[in-house]
């Protein structure tokens, strides 16, 4: 028998890390967890007979839908919940940490008790942190800057989908989101979508009919796959 060398038993090995390495990259997904906000007894915003619970809960459904009908490689959905159910914050803390996801998005729909006339989709993404800890500055930067990024993909997508160009959905803020509990208790990239405010006539017309669920959901399909693959 032929024995190996000292350098090719190290040339041997230095091969076998690097295809043990790039095979792990190339299997590892990016995750995004998907949280309808509310459920249960949380009912969130009202408006009528409409209840924000029912609307994301509607949404993630029809997310889901598009990511089984158009399956997307290289991409890992998880949801907080597909039932009325009652989650509290503390409890979708947890399940995010507990996923570990490249970024996570939480679904909403505002309203506003004063004025009707407050519509749109909102942006929001979390605000920076300062600690005297520098290493916990750092974390939470890292967090914001992609978070940021990501949203930035939202925000420019957002004027070419039909939200924009058919529904006549303005983009009413892209900004950041204080004394939010997923926000201020998690370590990863997140985004808050708040969808349309049900208070605003205009906006209630556009989540009365199902086409516009549907697009909101491709819309949200859409920006997760362009979000993968520049994140790639």
């Amino acid at each position: 028998k032929e024995i190996m060398s000292p350098d090719k038993l190290k040339k041997f090995l230095f091969i076998l890390i690097l295809l043990t390495f790039f095979s792990l990259a190339a299997e590892k997904k990016f995750k995004v967890v998907i949280d309808p906000g509310h459920g249960g007894t949380n009912i969130g915003a009202v408006s009528g007979n409409i209840e924000e619970k029912d609307l994301t809960l509607a949404l993630a459904a029809k997310i889901r839908a598009f990511f089984r009908k158009h399956p997307a490689e290289g991409i890992e959905i998880v949801f907080t919940r597909m039932d009325d159910s009652s989650m509290p914050i503390k409890e979708r803390v947890e399940f995010i940490e507990q996923h570990q996801p490249d970024l996570f998005i939480s679904l909403h729909f505002n309203s506003q008790k004063v004025l009707s006339t407050n519509r749109g989709f909102e942006i929001y993404y979390p605000p920076d942190f300062v600690s005297k800890d520098p290493a916990s500055t750092a974390l939470f930067y890292d967090k914001v800057n992609r978070s940021f990024y990501f949203g930035s993909i939202f925000r420019d997508l957002y004027f070419k989908a039909n939200l924009h160009t058919t529904w006549r959905l303005p983009l009413n803020m892209f900004s950041q989101k204080y004394n939010f509990g997923l926000f201020d208790d998690t370590t990863v990239p997140g985004l808050l979508l708040e969808v349309a405010y049900i208070s605003s006539p205009e906006d209630r017309a556009c989540i009365e009919n199902p086409l516009f669920t549907a697009d909101v959901a491709w819309f949200i399909y859409d920006a997760i796959i362009q979000i993968s693959n520049k994140n790639n």
